[in-house]
């Protein structure tokens, strides 16, 4: 943000090396009056590869550094972005884009539809990440460039969702990456874990796994900065300290917070002098998974005790505010929704005869919970459910882990622990998306399908529903989706939250898109000390 004061040595020296550094780039960035601010991440970049990330911290570098085929409106309608337009097959398995011939790589090389190919190609070649949605639809000679300005896909069966995966096709500028492969590495995941090869509004400048982030405008952005002024530098700063994040706004440098702090934190930020608070409605939900492959939560009885031992009330009205969930969708999917679902009810007479209808029954029940350390609220929500439970013959077995570490353990069934919490949103705009990535069998051993529900019935529905293509058929198929899911109780459903962010009342543009972090494109944003 534009800054007029440098920070004494003294409170750079409070807020240890990394803040002292974050405030010597602030004062420097005043110096050439332009807007730099300070964005708080609740956890570490832990890749900067589109074909690999999978988490919103990561899309949250991805989705400025590059840019897709297509992008995502705030209504949820995928709209033009590289490609102007497109045509799909009267059978709905060819798709081709037409694409802008005004787009350049940050190296200055224009964007061909070669580059969409190779990158395509490259994503099933890796086969992580966003892999498993085109891995098995798609075949890598079916990817083609007819031209530099068409950008061709067929598909192997029909798969009703496949416009909105699209904005998951990033550009690599495949002449820059190739030039930095090795034998071993002949993607260049090396180079692209750390580097940016794009063609986004946005230029990596510095890059520290454990630490930091920063990016820079690119002026030469093909669509140009028309908003206002625009944001010419943002520093993302990784710290789970809520007091670290309130010093920063105290001495005027937070432009926007993470959207995990505690509740007495947005208050306090909210009433700072020169500060907001922005809240939206979400399209996700925040759910405590529940692994159906270990004790003591292979029995649904006891998934379903562990529910009634939930008090919905508290964790929505005190901890983590927001509304009911009603099943594994968001109402924001109105027309795939299923309404007769009801919200959860917490009953701890219920919980217990539940518990008397398990294998376990008479016995000395422990049950272990993880949540992500850095998470104050998750912290509330793990001893309210440790007290519950104790109520009713549970031990909970609280254990917090660095986020990298639960993407870790979820590898495996045998590893993941028996409950988890979790925050999950669309990773593209589809019901599709919240059903595939938790629920269905080929898509586990990620943090999203901590479950491991495996469902032979599920799956099939799944499956069934990619491949309609009437959109009245495909929601009765979700909706019969959700009250098998439902009733298996592989989650606790606890909150839709609000989504909160503090921010400077200089920071204008935000607009929730249900899209993990594609609100938090910078290049939508733009600063007007006047606009409030």
């Amino acid at each position: 943000m534009k800054t007029t004061s440098r920070t004494s040595r003294l409170a750079a020296l409070a807020l240890g090396t990394g803040m002292a550094l974050l405030m010597n780039s602030a004062a420097a960035s005043a110096a050439d009056d332009k807007v730099s601010i300070a964005v708080n991440t609740m956890q570490i970049f832990s890749s900067l590869d589109p074909a690999k990330v999978t988490d919103y911290t990561g899309y949250m570098a991805i989705v400025n550094m590059y840019d897709g085929l297509t992008t995502v409106s705030p209504s949820g309608e995928i709209i033009p972005h590289l490609a102007k337009s497109w045509d799909i097959s009267s059978d709905g398995l060819s798709y081709t884009f037409h694409l802008r011939n005004d787009v350049k790589f940050q190296d200055g090389t224009p964007v061909k539809a070669s580059d969409l190919v190779w990158s395509v190609k490259r994503l099933l070649g890796i086969n992580k990440g966003p892999s498993n949605l085109v891995v098995g639809l798609i075949k890598p000679e079916n990817v083609t460039a007819p031209d530099d300005a068409t950008f061709s896909v067929k598909l192997d069966r029909q798969f009703s969702p496949f416009m909105s995966i699209t904005p998951l096709f990033m550009a690599l500028n495949q002449q820059l990456v190739e030039s930095s492969t090795k034998p071993e590495d002949k993607w260049g995941e090396a180079y692209v874990g750390e580097h940016s090869a794009g063609s986004g509004p946005y230029k990596l400048v510095s890059y520290n796994r454990s630490a930091d982030m920063v990016i820079a405008r690119n002026a030469d952005y093909f669509l140009g900065w028309t908003k206002g002024t625009p944001i010419d530098e943002v520093r993302f700063v990784q710290t789970s300290d809520d007091a670290t994040v309130k010093a920063l706004a105290e001495k005027g440098e937070l432009g926007l917070s993470s959207h995990g702090l505690g509740n007495d934190t947005y208050e306090a930020l909210g009433r700072m002098k020169g500060y907001k608070v922005i809240q939206t409605q979400t399209s996700g939900g925040f759910v405590i998974k529940l692994n159906t492959k270990v004790y003591p939560t292979d029995d649904v009885h006891v998934r379903r005790a562990i529910a009634y031992a939930t008090d919905y009330k508290t964790i929505q009205e005190v901890i983590y505010p927001g509304t009911d969930m009603t099943g594994p969708l968001s109402t924001a999917f109105k027309d795939a929704h299923n309404n007769d679902i009801a919200p959860g009810v917490f009953d701890l007479e219920k919980a217990k005869a539940e518990l008397a209808k398990s294998k376990y029954a008479g016995q000395k029940i422990t049950l272990v919970n993880s949540y992500v350390a850095s998470l104050a609220f998750e912290a509330e929500v793990a001893l309210m459910l440790q007290a519950n439970l104790e109520q009713i013959g549970i031990t909970l077995d609280i254990k917090p882990e660095p986020w990298n570490r639960i993407v870790e353990l979820s590898a495996k069934p045998e590893t993941t622990p028996a409950s988890t919490q979790v925050n999950v949103s669309p990773s593209y705009p589809s019901p599709d998306s919240m059903f595939y990535n938790q629920y269905h069998s080929k898509a586990a051993g990620t943090w999203w399908s901590m479950e491991w529900l495996q469902n032979k019935e599920i799956d099939a529905l799944i499956d069934k529903a990619r491949g309609e293509t009437d959109i009245p058929a495909q929601n009765a198929i979700y909706k019969e989706m959700q009250a098998k899911i439902a009733d298996l109780q592989p989650d606790v459903l606890a909150v839709s939250p609000n989504r909160r962010y503090a921010a400077n009342k200089c920071l204008q543009g935000y607009a929730f898109i249900p899209m993990q972090s594609w609100d938090l494109n910078f290049s939508n944003f733009y600063w007007d000390c006047k606009a409030n």
